[in-house]
């Protein structure tokens, strides 16, 4: 998702609206728990300051599709979170702010980041109530439920 922000740079307008709906493929995805990652909601605006630094505010929202932790079956896991970044035209050894390049930037790293830090440790069907919980000399333990040594 490259964004012109020429027209901001020059200040021909105060802020640059996104609406846009981002799929994220399999290079994306392959070193993750996201089995599937589609249509995923992105909008927003960037404005710029006096200062020449330019302020990034998102709001993501989408399905991804994540594995059972206890049967491996396919869990939508709905998601929803509001992004703010700096963005600048700063020197290359300032980590601070994500930068510019020319006239462009493409936000879709910022996106994808916060996306993976999204991503929970583990999720649980609702089909996960079935499977057999007590076995020949094994039990699973669900949650903080007492452990019998």
């Amino acid at each position: 998702m490259n964004i012109d922000l020429s027209r901001l740079i020059n200040n021909f307008i105060d802020k640059i609206e996104i609406n846009e709906i981002v799929n994220f493929n399999e290079d994306y995805i392959k070193n993750t728990d996201i089995k599937k990652l589609d249509s995923v909601k992105v909008s927003g605006l960037i404005n710029k300051t006096e200062a020449n630094i330019y302020n990034l505010y998102l709001s993501v929202s989408g399905i991804m599709i994540l594995p059972c932790a206890l049967t491996l079956e396919d869990v939508e896991y709905p998601f929803s979170l509001e992004i703010i970044e700096i963005l600048s035209e700063a020197k290359e050894d300032d980590e601070k702010y994500f930068k510019i390049n020319g006239n462009h930037i493409d936000i879709i790293s910022i996106v994808w980041q916060n996306i993976i830090l999204e991503i929970p440790s583990k999720v649980v069907s609702k089909s996960a109530h079935k499977i057999n919980k007590i076995g020949d000399g094994w039990k699973l333990i669900i949650d903080d439920e007492e452990i019998d040594n």
